[in-house]
């Protein structure tokens, strides 16, 4: 399966074909209304799409997370992901969190919420706080550069991470070139791969699953 640190809450795994389980402006997060829509690839094959609305009013940003996903193997579906997440951040922290998803028949139900200096996170089976600002694997926003552990909003976990700036490079955005720097998220298990362009934001994700396959998203 994918490592689900990929998802933004994102893509989960495939257990029959091998795979192991694994989502603004540039210089700060959204400050208007914007839309991220990604074509998400495996092994340059699509296989779905995952779509970032942001509604931004004030201080707060209300962000809604869709992905569907499909794989499939000698002509059937071996693979199935669907995800929707709601997200509240007030001055870039947040505040609420609601998410669903389907991981090829695996549910996880996970609902979160501020408390004083602060976030709750409901699992279902546990409950845990975590203190300070908390930020998810929100892509879009690339002030999650700066921070050293990221809430995982399919499972939960509030997860370690490093990143390392790679460098400007050329990335293909709906059939145009533009110039984007690359930087590197780097977890426990895995390295994520994010583009960011000064003036689209965020516009492309590569991470390896883990057994040469290559999780792509391509910005549309």
């Amino acid at each position: 399966m994918f490592n689900q640190r990929v998802r933004p809450a994102l893509v989960g795994g495939l257990i029959a074909l091998g795979l192991p389980l694994t989502l603004t402006s540039f210089s700060a997060s959204a400050a208007v209304d914007q839309t991220f829509h990604f074509e998400v690839l495996l092994d340059d094959k699509p296989i779905g799409e995952h779509r970032f609305d942001i509604d931004v009013s004030g201080d707060q940003q209300r962000v809604t997370s869709q992905a569907e996903f499909e794989v499939d193997f000698l002509f059937i579906t071996a693979y199935r992901y669907r995800h929707q997440s709601n997200e509240l951040f007030r001055n870039g922290c947040l505040e609420r969190l609601s998410s669903t998803t389907n991981d090829n028949g695996t549910h996880y139900k996970i609902d979160g919420s501020a408390v004083s200096n602060g976030f709750r996170v409901d699992r279902g089976n546990d409950v845990e706080q975590f203190d300070g600002c908390v930020k998810t694997f929100a892509y879009w926003d690339s002030t999650i550069l700066k921070q050293p552990k990221l809430l995982n909003p399919q499972t939960g976990e509030l997860e370690a991470v490093s990143v390392q700036e790679r460098g400007a490079e050329q990335v293909a955005v709906n059939g145009s070139e533009v110039e984007a720097t690359r930087f590197q998220l780097i977890t426990d298990e895995l390295t994520i791969d994010l583009w960011y362009n000064d003036e689209l934001g965020w516009v492309r994700l590569a991470s390896d699953t883990g057994k040469g396959a290559k999780l792509i998203y391509r910005r549309l």
